[in-house]
């Protein structure tokens, strides 16, 4: 079983990502060109109007967040499929491809949500007997319960992480049109790397939340400016969350090309 090689993993990811900008520019100013007056018109709106500021569930916040995600999902997706086709197969998205909403995509967001759906069962499992145990263990020596407690959820969440990439390393095969790698697929040939892709899931966590703080800080200072500066703000942030996306999907691919592919950093 392949080791995976943590630094060599994370820097070609970055590295991929820079030098091939461009490219990332060239299959997502389409859909960035849609994602960017939605967010900025969808999030101006919810602001200005002091709604989804509350705990209850409004209608009209829905009405302009359910949309919203639904377009970014599909966009995101789209642009993932036409990233791993280009750097896996050097496939160059042209014209109307650029848009791409085809069955790829589809199967895409729908192993996307199965992942997810998987994950949230198993954690919520996983949490309730981790729950039940630090109540029986609590009713016994008291507050030291958490001793338990806290650790089991830490490693909860761990592992959690882990499965999600372990699991989403079949989604590059997805993009590349395969219905012959199955998540099972994807699980296996990820074995024996749980160190290996925490530490490397921590790194790119880590780089993640520097660049977030950034974009919080320039957020702030222009929104400050009024409402001009708060569309600039949430432009800026869309523009971020773009390149965080196509550092994460690099990050998938990478992934794929060294466990399923065999391919070295």
């Amino acid at each position: 079983m392949r080791k995976l090689p943590v630094t060599g993993a994370l820097n070609h990811a970055f590295r991929s990502t820079r030098d091939n900008g461009a490219f990332a520019f060239h299959i997502s100013w389409p859909w960035i060109l849609v994602l960017l007056p939605l967010n900025v018109g969808g999030n101006l709106y919810l602001i200005l109007n002091g709604l989804g500021q509350s705990q209850e569930v409004e209608p009209r916040a829905l009405a302009v967040l359910v949309p919203l995600f639904a377009v970014s999902i599909l966009a995101y997706a789209s642009i993932a499929v036409n990233w791993h086709r280009y750097v896996l197969l050097d496939e160059v998205a042209v014209v109307c491809q650029r848009l791409r909403i085809d069955s790829l995509m589809w199967r895409y967001v729908g192993n996307g949500f199965l992942i997810g759906i998987i994950l949230v069962a198993g954690a919520f499992a996983a949490g309730l007997g981790i729950a039940l145990i630090g109540m029986v263990f609590g009713a016994v020596v008291g507050k030291a319960a958490t001793v338990i407690v806290v650790p089991a959820m830490l490693a909860l969440y761990a592992m959690v992480l882990v499965a999600a990439y372990r699991l989403s390393v079949k989604l590059p095969a997805i993009a590349l049109g395969r219905h012959d790698f199955s998540l099972k697929d994807a699980w296996a040939s990820t074995a024996e790397n749980f160190w290996q892709l925490l530490g490397l899931i921590v790194l790119f966590v880590a780089c993640v939340f520097i660049a977030a703080l950034g974009m919080f800080l320039v957020s702030y200072i222009f929104g400050t400016l009024g409402t001009v500066g708060l569309s600039v703000a949430l432009a800026i942030q869309v523009l971020v969350n773009w390149i965080v996306t196509i550092l994460g999907v690099t990050l998938l691919t990478s992934l794929y090309g060294f466990f399923v592919e065999g391919r070295n950093f």
